[in-house]
């Protein structure tokens, strides 16, 4: 073997090592948020409210099919178990405090803590892309946009029913108050999200 082709090898060993790395962290942050999310599918305070209940379900179900995808992948890459890198770690740890020190059980704080983890996946997913990319593994990078893909319409969902849900917990300890804030707050949200708002700003 020349020099040539052992640099050459050794540069593709590199990028293998870096995606599978990636991949690792991507598997070990969506399973951390799936714990915290199946909790909260049992919790009473949810499951009396339909619309959170059913969205929380459909959150755990995206997030296990997409660490079953990424566990098969980390697979045929040639890893399975590669490791956490301190940064996720870290990371992680901070979304623990988020779930855990939670003290009241309002539906509104745990949509909260579930937007912030899967900003985290959005944002990570996004990384990860554009690191397959980079690395010519057009795979990995076709499984990371799919995936994110997947992420960004439950974002949007939890944006839309936030506004009623907090309007209802304000109901319990305020029964004064109009259901029609909560409709109100949703339009003016969802403004600060458009597009043309967001073109404005740019």
């Amino acid at each position: 073997m020349t020099k040539t082709q052992q640099n050459k090898m050794e540069t593709m060993d590199d990028r293998k090592e870096t995606i599978q790395h990636y991949v690792s962290d991507m598997i070990a942050t969506e399973k951390h948020i799936q714990e915290a999310v199946k909790r909260q599918i049992d919790d009473e305070s949810v499951k009396e409210q339909p619309e959170a209940r059913e969205l929380v379900s459909q959150i755990a179900m995206v997030l296990q099919s997409h660490i079953s995808q990424l566990e098969k992948h980390e697979e045929q890459l040639g890893g399975g178990g590669a490791g956490i890198k301190d940064a996720v770690t870290s990371t992680l740890g901070v979304m623990a405090g988020l779930y855990d020190k939670v003290r009241s059980k309002q539906v509104s704080r745990m949509l909260r803590d579930d937007y912030t983890a899967l900003n985290l996946a959005a944002i990570s997913y996004t990384m990860l892309h554009t690191t397959a990319l980079g690395l010519n593994d057009r795979t990995t990078a076709d499984v990371a946009l799919r995936n994110l893909k997947d992420i960004t319409p439950l974002v949007t969902q939890i944006n839309q029913v936030i506004p009623q849900i907090v309007t209802r917990e304000l109901l319990e300890d305020h029964p004064g108050l109009s259901m029609s804030s909560g409709q109100e707050a949703k339009r003016n949200t969802q403004e600060a999200w458009s597009a043309d708002h967001i073109k404005q700003r740019a």
